[in-house]
């Protein structure tokens, strides 16, 4: 069986003005294939979920808990 590290990389694409997702996607491009040129292959665009509780002044004023996605690249490489 065959073992791998992983690196997880967090991914935002930036568009100006009327641009659109084919920007974004030679932005995701870009990355996938730097890090395929080092020897990290693609695995999966992940969708992770982080929970942003308010601070203690924020809750006092009635800030509620967020909930924020955030795009994730996850590579991987064998090892050994």
């Amino acid at each position: 069986m065959e073992k791998y590290e992983y690196q997880v990389i967090p991914f935002i694409g930036l568009v100006k003005g009327a641009q659109g997702a084919e920007v974004v996607a030679q932005q995701l491009n870009s990355v996938i294939s730097k890090h395929a040129s080092q020897g990290w292959e693609f695995v999966q665009l992940a969708d992770v979920n982080i929970e942003a509780k308010p601070g203690c002044l924020a809750a006092l004023l009635g800030a509620k808990t967020a909930y924020i996605r955030f795009d994730q690249i996850v590579f991987r490489r064998a090892v050994g």
